[in-house]
């Protein structure tokens, strides 16, 4: 019997590391300063959400993979994602997105943008520092992303953060079929945390 009971124990521990208790992700407001300017970082809501479809727009003209109802969808869902949003002035400027998979222990970011104007001034790499930081205190392995293969400066500033190239994903984009390159960031939990 005790022996039973022991395999039983076991099998529930299991169990339980596996499908831990969904809680929601929280994230604190905050006011940051990127290349002396003023933005402030929240967590997206509902409200935002057309604004965060002008943006899509802009950022990627020809990919309609994203509308209303998935971004509803998305930021509803606030025991497996996250999606911050950048606000300058009271204007959205950038976004990114997130789905947290706790069986593989892997962040896939599954949206990132910037509008055009603050392009290639940090704030893209604020918020994939922001996830890498979160993602490392929850203990998690990975983080995980597409990009398209055409997109060469998004694939530099990714490998500029430690992420790596693991191939690439034949025709993967519905609006034209391009492939997308695979890329990952791995935590290194031997030592402090994050790739050196």
């Amino acid at each position: 019997m005790n022996r039973m009971l022991k395999k039983f124990s076991a099998l529930l521990h299991a169990f339980l590391a596996e499908n831990p208790k969904q809680t929601e992700f929280s994230f604190k407001n905050r006011h940051v300063l990127i290349n002396k300017k003023s933005f402030l970082v929240s967590r997206a809501i509902v409200p935002d959400i057309p604004e965060l479809l002008k943006m899509q727009e802009k950022v990627y003209p020809n990919d309609n993979s994203w509308n209303f109802g998935v971004f509803e969808a998305e930021i509803k869902n606030k025991n497996n994602n996250l999606y911050l949003i950048m606000r300058h002035e009271d204007r959205l400027v950038a976004f990114i997105g997130a789905f947290f998979d706790r069986r593989k222990r892997d962040v896939h970011i599954t949206n990132v943008a910037v509008t055009p104007i603050f392009q290639r001034k940090g704030l893209g790499r604020y918020l994939l520092e922001v996830m890498i930081d979160y993602a490392d205190e929850l203990n998690y392995r990975s983080l995980s992303l597409e990009v398209r293969l055409s997109n060469k400066t998004a694939q530099a500033l990714y490998k500029s953060l430690g992420f790596t190239s693991y191939g690439l994903k034949k025709e993967y984009y519905v609006s034209n079929r391009e492939d997308a390159v695979d890329m990952r960031y791995e935590f290194s939990r031997k030592g402090n945390g994050k790739n050196e």
